[in-house]
């Protein structure tokens, strides 16, 4: 009897501890047990690839629309909740920790200083005209903008696609995410315009930067554990996207500069079906 007195109070004592750790845990996370899949996560590293391997290649820069409802979990939530954020968040906290570099265009040559990065965000000092309520005066202040990640709903990526003969297979890898802020202008006054301008705001390396993106998740929905990082997102290709330039003789052309509206769309579309065909055309006996 004594023995089996003695199991049953350990046995409690086990499951009081069990209790108040995982209420404890439960105050401190927000929920029933500790993520530790995705935020101790490491990126899984690239084949390596030689050039002599590469048969057939071609750049493309492809525009991602947010108000697509597949591209949404790069834009929600809008503001930081808890562990979950937006990627133009994780980038600007990953180049305010000095964990993530921003270049100026995609040569990856020139870096952008954070100041510049906030100020193409809305961060800017403007001037304002009020009344002072003592003196009954007009007096001009200055007003310090805020960062307005809300407002970046595009990406332009750069990618390349390429042939592999050494394995015979048809890939593509992504090579740097450019971040667009789209929003009306304003006039000197303050006062909201109906003219529409779309900002290049920086240019990120992928590759260097997948270890920051490898650690945060991104809301897919349905099974909440089943979450994927950001940088399993962009490898599974789980976004949406038309194409918006391709390499030529022009270097810096892009398909708006010499056809607009619809012939545009069917412009992308013959890039895309070029580079699909040639893949179907390589087992074409």
């Amino acid at each position: 009897m004594k023995k089996l007195a003695v199991i049953l109070l350990t046995g409690a004592g086990f499951f009081l501890m069990g209790s108040m750790e995982l209420k404890s845990q439960d105050m401190t996370v927000g929920t029933i047990y500790e993520k530790e899949n995705v935020p101790y996560r490491r990126p899984v590293p690239m084949p390596h690839l030689r050039e002599a391997d590469v048969a057939w290649s071609k750049m493309i820069w492809r525009m991602v629309d947010l108000r697509e409802r597949v591209n949404h979990p790069l834009y929600f939530p809008t503001e930081p909740f808890g562990p979950r954020m937006s990627l133009i968040d994780v980038l600007m906290t990953g180049i305010s920790n000095g964990e993530i570099v921003a270049y100026t265009d995609e040569q990856f040559q020139v870096p952008r200083e954070l100041e510049d990065v906030q100020r193409l965000l809305g961060a800017e000092t403007t001037l304002e005209t009020v009344i002072d309520v003592d003196t009954g005066e007009e007096i001009v202040r200055e007003v310090e903008g805020e960062v307005r990640t809300d407002e970046v709903r595009r990406y332009l990526i750069l990618e390349q696609w390429y042939f592999d003969r050494q394995h015979s297979r048809f890939n593509s890898r992504i090579i740097g995410i450019c971040p667009i802020r789209v929003f009306q202008r304003r006039t000197d006054d303050g006062e909201v315009t109906d003219e529409t301008i779309m900002s290049d705001i920086f240019w990120v390396y992928y590759p260097d930067i997948r270890d920051v993106l490898v650690r945060h998740e991104v809301f897919m929905g349905g099974n909440d554990l089943a979450s994927l990082s950001f940088d399993d997102l962009f490898l599974q290709r789980r976004f949406s996207g038309y194409i918006y330039r391709e390499s030529n003789v022009f270097n810096n052309r892009r398909i708006e500069d010499y056809t607009m509206g619809r012939d545009a769309l069917i412009e992308a579309d013959r890039i895309h079906n070029t580079i699909f065909n040639f893949e179907q055309d390589l087992w074409e006996y």
